[in-house]
């Protein structure tokens, strides 16, 4: 499955699956009752494979320019290494509740991951300041606007950190 998403096959099925991995479709059946078990189970082994990714090591600790470089650095490196099963549980969300439940808890904890980074920025401001700056940066920083970037508007690894650092540098420095 993870193989079939990074070629670009978001809806991948079962057949295709067992196809791909050089096992029956009846041993794929045994161990995966339907296509949502299945894609679930490749969207949490991908997750762990690549846990480290996400890592920070000095959570909210030195100057903002650092913590800021470290943040990109991070999310970039996040969006390298999980764009492609990223963008297979986007798509398969809707049509499996499991997938749908991990989605937002990914993107929930994404948004933990930005307000532990610049939580020392987002206290010295009033709480509606502070509550529009998490938002904003939240968006900024999600592998979907990363994608889009990367995908859509054609930046290059370069160019997606350059524009994320500045923004993120204007957002929380004013």
């Amino acid at each position: 499955m993870l193989e079939l998403f990074a070629e670009e096959s978001l809806f991948p099925t079962i057949e295709q699956a067992s196809q791909r991995s050089g096992l029956s479709l009846r041993s794929v059946y045994r161990y995966f009752a339907d296509p949502g078990e299945l894609l679930d189970a490749a969207i949490k082994r991908n997750r762990e494979v690549n846990a480290g990714a996400a890592h920070l090591p000095t959570v909210g600790h030195g100057s903002l320019d650092k913590r800021v470089d470290d943040f990109v650095a991070m999310r970039l490196r996040l969006y390298n290494q999980l764009g492609a099963v990223y963008r297979a549980t986007v798509h398969n969300a809707p049509r499996h509740e499991t997938i749908l439940v991990e989605l937002a808890k990914t993107r929930d904890q994404f948004r933990e991951q930005f307000e532990l980074q610049f939580g020392r920025e987002l206290a010295a401001r009033s709480a509606k300041d502070a509550t529009a700056v998490l938002a904003a940066g939240d968006v900024l920083t999600q592998l979907d606007s990363i994608d889009f970037m990367r995908r859509h508007r054609g930046l290059s690894e370069r160019e997606t950190s350059e524009a994320l650092r500045s923004s993120l540098s204007a957002l929380l420095s004013s």
